[in-house]
């Protein structure tokens, strides 16, 4: 673990732009110096999260998923998890790498190897794999290759293609479907400063607002509900992620008032943006997951 974490600081050296930002794009690390509860965390898209330090308590599972340091999970997508990351009592600190996929990298990689879907009679949620040396080298391998996006897309495969050998019910991620609020959330994600209109969202993704409206139902959400969801999302992954202020999150992410962003964030999550801020140390600051608000 220790070899993964002075990969990451090593990569974590680039200058900020204008915006404050200097995120590599394909990975995150989550650093808290205290335990912190956070109720209801959103996941746009699935990902993997390699606990380096510390402890992860997963509460949305048949049971309370247990997650020491060495364990890597995998989370599916759209979904909503309450967890607790706690601290190690020795080194005071909990560390998480998380690299997010695609349904499409998941694909690929069966095609590739032509490995025939499997049919699930439920729905798959969180998989979790225990600590295994061919893993951790493969992950060694993912971080290595920050200059190169093609390499690092070729060993993201590798490291999927481990852990489906290991639970081949991973490639049931790819199956996961929420189509309309997918193509919504992308859209919306390209700037949550702006008053979107659902009238606007149609024009850009050619369709009618009862088409659009009647979409989302079926997927049980609403244009409201994904934006109010996406904004607070958001600026979950940037208080964790970054050192920009409270202030500037709520703006970015589309409130002008701070007390009434403060206000959702509590009620949302379980606790105000500053108290999570402060279990948050400058170690994470420059990193960022493709920009999706996601939060190990």
């Amino acid at each position: 673990m220790r070899e993964i974490l002075t990969l990451i600081e090593a990569l974590n050296t680039g200058s900020v732009n204008p915006r404050g930002r200097t995120p590599l794009k394909d990975f995150g690390l989550i650093f808290c110096d205290n335990t912190v509860h956070i109720r209801q965390i959103p996941f746009y898209e699935p990902c993997i999260i390699m606990v380096l330090s510390g402890r992860k308590l997963i509460f949305d599972t048949p049971g309370t998923m247990t997650c020491e340091t060495g364990t890597t999970i995998t989370v599916p997508a759209p979904f909503h998890y309450s967890m607790r990351n706690e601290i190690d009592p020795h080194g005071h600190y909990y560390k998480a790498l998380l690299i997010p996929f695609r349904d499409d990298d998941l694909e690929r990689l069966r095609l590739v190897h032509k490995i025939e879907p499997i049919a699930m009679q439920k729905e798959v949620g969180i998989l979790k794999f225990e600590h295994d040396a061919t893993l951790v080298e493969a992950v060694k391998h993912y971080l290595g290759g920050n200059s190169d996006p093609h390499l690092r897309d070729h060993r993201l495969l590798e490291i999927l293609l481990i852990l489906a050998k290991k639970d081949p019910r991973l490639l049931a991620y790819a199956f996961s479907g929420e189509n309309w609020s997918r193509r919504v959330r992308t859209l919306l994600s390209t700037d949550l400063a702006r008053a979107w209109e659902i009238g606007e969202v149609c024009q850009h993704l050619g369709t009618s607002e009862s088409a659009l409206r009647r979409h989302l139902k079926g997927e049980k959400t609403g244009f409201r509900e994904l934006l109010h969801e996406l904004r607070l999302g958001t600026a979950l992954t940037l208080l964790l992620q970054t050192s920009h202020p409270v202030y500037r999150i709520a703006y970015d992410c589309g409130y002008q008032s701070v007390p009434r962003f403060t206000t959702n964030f509590h009620k949302r999550f379980g606790l105000p943006p500053r108290a999570l801020r402060t279990t948050v140390t400058e170690t994470g600051k420059k990193l960022d997951v493709r920009g999706h608000p996601t939060a190990a």
